[in-house]
């Protein structure tokens, strides 16, 4: 007998690809989700900067500028993060279905 040949139903089995930590493997769709919440709570915050920030206004930069501008780069880095986490669940899917293909009238 094949060891593995029996999977218990209902859970998944992860391809453990090197770099990539557990939670990440189980959840990808943390990071992208994560990036945009900050985005979200940086484009809240720059509203009042100048209070919840005052070192950028004791050194001369307008704290609302540089929130927008964090909250900018994070929005477009979870956006991207999530167009990525599509493409590889489309090409992984695609890659399982070529490997192991479906036999006929068995």
């Amino acid at each position: 007998m094949i060891s593995g040949q029996f999977e218990p139903s209902g859970q998944q089995q992860y391809i453990l690809v090197p770099g990539r930590s557990l939670p990440l493997q189980r959840h990808p769709v943390l990071i992208p989700v994560v990036l945009i919440i900050c985005s979200v709570v940086l484009c809240i915050a720059s509203f009042s900067a100048d209070t919840l920030f005052p070192v950028l206004a004791l050194i001369g930069a307008p704290g609302a500028l540089v929130c927008f501008s964090v909250a900018f780069v994070l929005g477009v880095s979870g956006v991207l993060a999530s167009i990525i986490a599509i493409i590889e669940g489309i090409d992984r899917h695609r890659l399982r279905t070529t490997t192991f293909p479906q036999q006929k009238g068995a």
